[in-house]
Order: C-alpha cells, then sequence, then structure tokens
C-alpha cells in the first residue's frame, strides 16, 4: 500500500493514476453497467450478484502447485493421492483431490517370493512418484490451465518418459553385449553339434508360446494416473459442470447431449486357481441387470442375490461360510463351474426374477492363470487337462446349457490365436468375448494398429500406474468404432474414491465392473451412479441401452500364396505384440 500523500499536487497525481488505472481495467464503465441493470433485475442477494458479475471478468485459473503423498487403499497397501492448488481471484485454493488404486499383478497363486517382490517394488514406485509430483511435476504444470487436459497429461508424460528413454538406452546397450556373448555360445554348440552322431527324432513337439513378459514400469510412473485424474477432477470443478459431463467433452470435444449409466457388473461368488476346491477355470461368477432396468432397481437385487446365497452358505457351513474376499466377494469351495453357476440362477428365480432375462451372467475365466506351460493344456479343474482345440468345445458347451451367460472374459489367451477365433466364430453370436490381459494398457494400445487375426466384442479397462484420462478416452473410442463394449472395472487395491463412476459414464462405458457388493470401496461406485442416475433424470437426458447384440466374429480368410513365392516367405517373425499381456 502507498504512503499517504502529503501535498495537493501528490493528492491530484495519485488521483490520476488511480483514474487511468481503473479506466485502462474498464471498471467505471462495467461498474456503471451492473448498477443500472441490478435496478432492474431487483436480486435479493445484491452482493452475491454483483460478485456474480464481475467474476465472469477475473483471470482464468491457473495451477500453482500440486501436492502428492503415500495413503492407504483396500488392501493396506501403498498408494499415492494427489491435490491441485490453483490461483483464483489472487487466492490459492486447494481444488481437487484424488485418490488412485492399485493393481496386483501377481495372485494369490503365485509364488510368495514374486509376490514379496511386488510389494517390494509398490512401495519403491509410490515413494518415488511422490517425489516426482511435488517436485518435477509441479514445475511443468505451474501456470498452466487445468482444464486443458489433453496438455496436461502431455506434460506429464514428458517428465516420466524422460527417465524411460533414459533407462531403455542402458538396457538396448546391455542386451546388445548379452546378444553377442549368447551368439558366440551358439556357434560354439552348433560345431559341436555337426560332429555328434544324428539318432532318431522323437517327432514333432507342440510348441507353447509363453506369455508375453511384464511390462517393465518405470519407478514412480503411477504418478501419471493420479494426477491426470486430480486435473481432470480440478477442471470439472472450475468449469462448474459434472465430472461425467467434463470427461465427455474431453472425449467428444463437446458434451454429449445424452449419458447412459453403465450396467453394474458385480461379482457375487470368486473362485480360480488361487480359492479352495478344484475349479480353475472361473475366477469370478458376475451379475448384470437387464439392459433397460433403472440402476437403484437393480442395486436392490443385486443386494438381495447376494443376500440369498450369503444365507445359503450359512445354513450349510456357518457364518465363516459368507465371509468375504479383498474384492468383496463370497469364496466357496467348488469343482466344476456348474457349481457355481447353479446358486447364483437359484438365487435370482428364488427371488421371483428370471435368469437370462432379468439378470445375466458374465464369467472372468482369467485363463492366463490356470495354463500349464509345461503340458501346453489347460487345467480347468485340478488333475483335469483340456488341449488347446478342446477348449472352443468347453465353452461352447457350457454356453449352450447355460445361456444366460453373455459375457466371457478371456476365456482363452491371445497366444492362442487360432482358438481364439473358433471360439469367437462358434459363441460370438450368443455372448459377448471380452479382452482383459489379452489387451495392452490404454497407453500402449492407443497407437496400435488392431488386426483381423484376434478380435474382441468386449474390452476391460483399469485406471492405474501410467493410464491417463486422455488415453483411456482415446481407446474407448478407438474399440468402440472397432465392434467392442467398454468395460470399465476397478482394481485388487481400490480407493474409496469415486471417479470411476463418472469415467465410466463420460466414455460412456456398458459396463462397470465393480467387485463384489459387500465392501465400502466398491458400493462408493455405486452409491456415485445412483447420484449421477437422479442428476440426469432431473435434466432429462438419461438414455437406456438398446438390447445386447453380439457381432459376429469369424476367422480371417487364409491368406493365398502369391504365385512364385515361397512358402517362407509367408512366415513373419512372432514379436512381441502378437501376445500381449496387458499391464493396466
Amino acid at each position: 500500500m502507498a504512503p499517504p500523500a502529503t501535498s495537493a499536487k501528490e493528492l491530484y497525481d495519485l488521483k490520476q493514476k488511480a483514474a487511468l488505472y481503473y479506466q485502462n481495467n474498464g471498471v467505471p464503465k462495467k461498474m456503471e453497467q451492473i448498477i443500472n441493470d441490478m435496478f432492474y433485475d431487483n436480486p435479493s442477494d445484491v452482493y452475491g450478484h454483483l460478485s456474480n458479475y464481475f467474476e465472469k471478468f477475473a483471470l482464468p485459473p491457473v495451477i500453482t502447485k500440486l501436492r502428492g503423498r503415500e495413503v492407504l487403499d483396500s488392501k493396506a497397501q501403498p498408494t499415492l493421492q494427489a491435490e491441485v492448488y490453483c490461483l483464483i481471484k489472487n487466492r490459492e485454493q486447494c481444488i481437487g483431490t484424488a485418490t488412485v488404486s492399485s493393481q496386483n499383478y501377481y495372485q494369490d497363486s503365485h509364488k510368495p517370493e514374486e509376490r514379496d517382490e511386488e510389494d517390494r517394488q509398490r512401495v519403491q514406485f509410490v515413494k518415488q512418484a511422490v517425489t516426482y509430483i511435488n517436485e518435477n511435476m509441479t514445475g511443468v504444470l505451474k501456470g498452466l490451465d487445468p482444464t486443458d487436459q489433453k496438455e496436461v497429461d502431455a506434460r506429464i508424460f514428458g517428465v516420466i518418459n524422460k527417465y524411460i528413454l533414459e533407462e531403455e538406452a542402458l538396457l538396448a546397450k546391455e542386451r546388445e553385449a548379452q546378444e553377442m556373448e549368447e551368439a558366440q555360445v551358439e556357434e560354439t554348440e552348433s560345431q559341436k553339434k555337426s560332429k555328434s552322431p544324428k539318432g532318431k527324432g522323437k517327432g514333432a513337439a507342440v510348441v507353447v508360446l509363453p506369455e508375453e513378459p511384464r511390462e517393465t514400469l518405470q519407478s514412480g510412473c503411477n504418478a501419471l494416473s493420479v494426477v491426470s485424474q486430480v486435473a481432470c477432477i480440478t477442471g470439472a470443478e472450475l468449469r462448474k459442470i459434472p465430472l461425467y459431463e467434463h470427461i465427455s467433452t474431453i472425449m467428444n470435444g463437446k458434451a454429449a447431449s445424452e449419458y447412459h449409466i453403465p450396467l453394474p457388473v458385480v461379482t457375487i461368488l470368486a473362485s480360480g486357481k488361487a480359492a479352495p476346491g478344484k475349479l480353475n477355470c472361473v475366477k469370478e461368477f458376475m451379475v448384470v441387470p437387464r439392459h433397460d432396468m433403472p440402476l437403484h432397481e437393480s442395486v436392490k437385487h443385486i443386494s438381495n442375490i447376494y443376500k440369498n446365497i450369503g444365507k445359503t452358505l450359512m445354513q450349510k457351513s456357518g457364518v465363516t461360510a459368507r465371509y468375504v474376499n479383498e474384492i468383496g466377494a463370497m469364496t466357496l469351495t467348488m469343482d466344476k463351474p456348474e457349481q457355481g453357476l447353479d446358486m447364483i440362477q437359484d438365487a435370482i428365480n428364488h427371488l421371483e426374477l428370471k435368469a437370462g432375462e432379468d439378470f445375466h451372467l458374465i464369467l472372468n475365466c482369467a485363463a492366463q492363470e490356470w495354463f500349464d506351460y509345461e503340458k501346453g493344456k489347460y487345467e480347468v479343474a485340478a488333475g483335469v487337462m483340456k488341449g488347446l482345440d478342446d477348449m472352443v468345445d468347453f465353452w461352447s458347451d457350457l454356453l449352450q446349457r447355460y445361456p444366460s451367460i453373455i459375457g466371457l472374459i478371456d476365456p482363452i489367451r491371445k497366444q492362442e490365436k487360432e482358438q481364439w477365433m473358433n471360439l469367437c466364430d462358434a459363441v460370438s453370436e450368443k455372448c459377448y468375448i471380452i479382452g482383459d490381459y489379452v489387451w495392452h494398457r490404454p497407453g500402449l494400445l492407443k497407437d496400435e494398429e488392431l488386426e483381423d487375426s484376434f478380435k474382441t466384442s468386449g474390452v476391460v479397462f483399469r485406471y492405474e500406474n501410467m493410464n491417463q484420462v486422455s488415453d483411456v478416452t482415446l481407446c474407448s473410442q478407438k474399440m468402440k468404432d472397432a465392434a467392442n463394449q467398454v468395460m470399465v472395472s476397478t482394481c485388487q487395491g481400490e480407493s474409496p474414491d469415486t471417479f470411476l463412476a463418472d469415467l465410466a459414464v463420460g466414455v460412456d462405458a456398458m459396463f462397470i465392473k465393480i467387485g463384489g457388493s459387500a465392501r465400502g470401496e466398491r458400493v462408493a461406485k455405486l452409491n456415485r451412479l445412483l447420484q449421477i442416475e437422479d442428476t440426469l433424470k432431473e435434466q432429462c437426458n438419461l438414455a437406456k441401452w438398446t438390447e445386447h447384440v453380439f457381432p459376429k466374429i469369424s476367422p480371417p480368410p487364409p491368406e493365398e500364396e502369391q504365385e512364385g513365392e515361397g512358402s517362407t516367405d509367408q512366415i513373419e517373425p512372432i514379436e512381441k505384440k502378437d501376445s500381449p499381456i496387458k499391464k493396466k
């Protein structure tokens, strides 16, 4: 504040400067206009009316800093929370807060040392991510408009990509040295074999394609997902629109005229390789309501189905039988998939609903978890092996006997492309063939070319690690254009954040996979969807899904060998992208 004028001349000069200052900023003209208009508007809150008028002339909010911290997810694992601070009307304010989920790649069926190593890596990643957020990313985002989601995502990716490129250059040198050493060893071995006598062959062995190695992620890369998420939340808050509308604008360039509520896919029973019993081939038994059933009605039915099965289990085996696992599903001893399917269908019918009409079933098969690499077969149940071609008949027969199933998630590994496409040819007109771990994460998938040799009719997206809002919106549209329905899914280490519900509505996903209905961090997503449903009803822009249409997926016709070309010219080398196991 300037010192008071001590003379008439100083006072006159000060008044002239003040008049010029206000005139340059258009204050007198705006004051005159609002005062004249306000008299006729006659608002009950005079100063509120003045505040609303002048607010539109204020400078747009810009990011001043980020704040990251370590918190816990639903499994008591370390995860990330971030806040965005903006300069608004000359004041720094915290506008958005987000807590990101974390995914466990190694399941309980994996070796303890693998899971322990993943836990140690998670601690390291979170610690490094907090540093990136508070230091590197704050610097690149300072002064940026938080509503510009694509620019936010591009800048923070640049921070992580710098370290990724440095790491890749170092690994490339190490690989080059290793390849030279292996080449020398192979040459020596080849010379030895040429001198050894030839024996009788043992016949052609079954070639088993291994899983693609787990993607090597840069330490601290999980900062990308949480900062992208919190910037998205902040952008919606500053634009004073619902978060799902802001996401829709990011995806389509403008807000949608109407919105769908995604159909909740809720896990009732859990099984699989790590569960008690012999059954391996179904990891999750899930229910999904009829396409046109209102959410508030379907949530009540889902709760009753869950309670009915819990009551039945408790009567048979005591109270411990209805205890739930980390995703909120009941885990019981099963030896074959029919046991879980019958139990859920009986519960649906008991509530005077019809399985296959009012409620359908979706199975998370997770085939990559029960494939026996030594034998080259699928162990559908303990001691029960199925060959690659047998899996097509296995799933076809189950769908024939249980027409209420409308979705299979990862029923076969992607490495068995021929069998996958044969399965699609057999059952794709009856249900969705949904890819989860057979696809790369959105950050990679967005730049990949989809091939005719491998197709799905549904895709699962999770929001964690290096996934960003821009990546998910781009891939959602890309996969829809390829006749896929989008399923947005929670993670094992879920957070109470309800961002996922808005994301599902914003990208117009048909399904949202929440896990069980008995844990707060998962029910929170349903409660947020109920809130969105009420809002859309009031605004008369709630759309209903049409009846399920399952696109026919057929294997591509065999390529004809061009005249003059040998068969060896038609064999393409196997690249990593041919067998992607998505690390989301």
